[in-house]
């Protein structure tokens, strides 16, 4: 699925993977990850093979966002801390990460406020709407609070408004860490540190923003066709 691809991730960048589906971003991601062990070549952490270490080492270091959240049925504050498990849930870490996530808000609306069941399996449950799923897992990852931030597509179910918004707080998440964004919506990865473009697996432009709109190559071809079809349907 991926083949020939060599990149470097820094601490403190945001690092947008782009191409059109079934280029090769998510399978990229789960080696990343550590959920793949790759068949060729070796992925690298401050310059030692991932391969000597123990895989749960690897995957202690990563936090994910996905497209399609796990939607626990259980409380709020479970939701948000389910990715460190092993640490005391304080109330303060909880609302902390919440508010970073841009989820306290109608956390607080809730009847049983952090403690509200999520399911309407539940007496008391509570449903929320997908953008509040998507909030409340970027909260997750900020509890999480690993070195390396990997986003699958993490603002596919929200408006723009609120896309805008989970990026301005993955970018303040990206302090001190790596984030990567997976994306094919082109607006997104504009204030990306650093772009590579996949394409059937191979990696085949890399660079800013800028550079990339002025090579015209792939990256830019998506990039107007994406903006004319906005532009088309906005106005």
């Amino acid at each position: 699925a991926v083949r020939d691809v060599s990149m470097t991730l820094r601490r403190g960048e945001i690092v947008a993977l782009v191409g059109e589906n079934g280029s090769g971003k998510s399978t990229l991601a789960a080696v990343l990850a550590g959920l793949y062990r790759p068949q060729h070549g070796t992925v690298r952490w401050d310059g030692r093979d991932v391969a000597a270490f123990h895989p749960d080492s690897v995957r202690e270091r990563v936090a994910v966002v996905m497209q399609e959240p796990t939607r626990w049925p259980m409380s709020a504050r479970a939701n948000i801390t389910i990715g460190r498990h092993d640490r005391p849930a304080g109330t303060p870490e909880v609302q902390a990460a919440a508010r970073a996530g841009d989820a306290h808000g109608f956390v607080m609306e809730l009847s049983r406020q952090y403690d509200t069941l999520l399911s309407r399996h539940f007496t008391d449950g509570a449903d929320l709407s997908g953008g509040q799923w998507q909030r409340l897992a970027v909260s997750r990852a900020f509890y999480r609070d690993a070195p390396l931030l990997i986003c699958d597509e993490p603002t596919a179910n929200l408006d723009a408004r609120a896309e805008h918004d989970v990026y301005r707080r993955l970018r303040e998440l990206a302090s001190g860490r790596t984030v990567v964004l997976i994306t094919h919506r082109m607006a997104s990865v504009r204030e990306a540190d650093r772009i590579y473009v996949l394409d059937h697996g191979a990696l085949v432009e890399q660079g800013d923003h800028v550079s990339l709109m002025a090579a015209g190559g792939i990256y830019a071809q998506l990039f107007t066709l994406q903006a004319a079809a906005y532009h088309g349907s906005h106005g």
